[in-house]
């Protein structure tokens, strides 16, 4: 085919994996073009323009134009089968994510695995999220009987069995947004990540911002003994990995930390006793994860609820935790909340989503001591 030219990323090329798989995740990579590179440069084909937003969340620098040359297109899963089943990818496993008759499972397996030669086991999940350990049972379909995997993610490589621990691959963007903003600080931070499966978030930070120190906690002794084994995987010495409740861990920890995460958006709220008990006396970053419906009131309004949604379920995320702090009352006084950002993280069903809140936590003595000085 002849080539053909299209809007491009231009980056540094040790940086080039890392943006590469970020635009792939977000569906902005143009696959049928081949990458180009040279000795300093990586240019990456965007499937569309890339607004304003998505360029300060992916910290590119530089967009430009090129001539790329373009491959044959080659069939899709929905050639194969007529039609486009859902499925998510975890390191050399696809599992698919919503029901399929059974008689057609066979066929799909064998597309996916034709189509994605990496793939070497096709599974299919057979119950919800369940526990405190945030399992889920899988049934297998295709390919190698087993549930473990090594999943690469953001340039870190994750050990990890999918029926015995927690692991969402659609947050990577996510992911790598929030060990950005720790790496961007440039300061010695103490992080503290008080649901930590296998260390997603916690092997990225330390990888990112080398000069922090990450205390790693979960409650799923399987997903401490994988993240043990993640830190030693991607060559760490910033990681402490901590099994137990938080509820019993979290006094170890008083006035400790700058940086908290709370990924564990159905039930997050009902921690923030501890997480604050936690941040250091000055105060410090929480980020918070909730889980917000928002569905339509009026069947007939369902066209302008369907636009309405998000916008109410981001209000619906800041006002929770807002209101949660202050209902904590005197012990948590000397604290101002501070909304830094609140965005959708990812749709969790219709008119659901999951929402994310970086919320700084000021002190408020330390506030008016800054004001008497100015």
């Amino acid at each position: 085919m002849d080539p053909e030219r299209l809007p491009c990323v231009k980056a540094a090329k040790r940086e080039g994996e890392e943006i590469r798989q970020a635009l792939l995740a977000r569906c902005l990579l143009r696959t049928d073009a081949k990458i180009i590179s040279n000795e300093h440069f990586i240019y990456l084909p965007l499937s569309q323009p890339l607004p304003e937003v998505e360029l300060r969340e992916l910290h590119i620098r530089e967009l430009t134009t090129r001539e790329f040359e373009i491959a044959e297109k080659r069939k899709s899963i929905e050639d194969l089968l007529g039609f486009k089943p859902a499925f998510e990818v975890v390191g050399d496993i696809a599992v698919l994510t919503e029901e399929v008759d059974q008689s057609k499972e066979a066929a799909v397996a064998d597309a996916i695995m034709a189509l994605h030669r990496n793939i070497k086991v096709v599974a299919k999940r057979v119950s919800a999220v369940e526990g405190v350990f945030r399992t889920r049972r899988l049934e297998h379909i295709a390919g190698e009987h087993r549930t473990e995997t090594l999943h690469t993610e953001n340039a870190c490589r994750f050990m990890l069995d999918l029926e015995t621990v927690y692991f969402n691959p659609r947050l990577a963007g996510e992911r790598r947004r929030v060990a950005s903003q720790a790496a961007q600080t440039g300061k010695p931070e103490d992080v503290i990540d008080m649901f930590a499966g296998v260390g997603p978030f916690a092997v990225q930070i330390a990888k990112r911002a080398p000069q922090s120190r990450i205390t790693a906690i979960d409650i799923n002794p399987e997903a401490i003994r994988y993240l043990v084994d993640n830190i030693r995987l991607n060559r760490l010495q910033n990681v402490d990995a901590i099994e137990g409740d938080i509820r019993m861990i979290a006094l170890r920890f008083n006035n400790t930390a700058d940086r908290i995460i709370m990924n564990l958006p159905k039930s997050a709220y009902l921690f923030l006793r501890e997480a604050l008990s936690m941040l250091k006396p000055e105060g410090g970053i929480i980020h918070f994860y909730a889980l917000e419906f928002a569905y339509s009131a009026d069947e007939g309004e369902e066209k302008k609820e369907r636009s309405e949604a998000l916008d109410r379920a981001i209000e619906q995320a800041k006002e929770r935790l807002v209101t949660t702090i202050q209902a904590l009352g005197a012990e948590f006084a000397g604290y101002t909340v501070h909304i830094r950002e609140a965005r959708k993280v990812k749709t969790y069903a219709p008119y659901a989503y999951i929402v994310g809140v970086d919320a700084e936590m000021r002190s408020t003595e330390k506030c008016l001591k800054l004001s008497e000085l100015e």
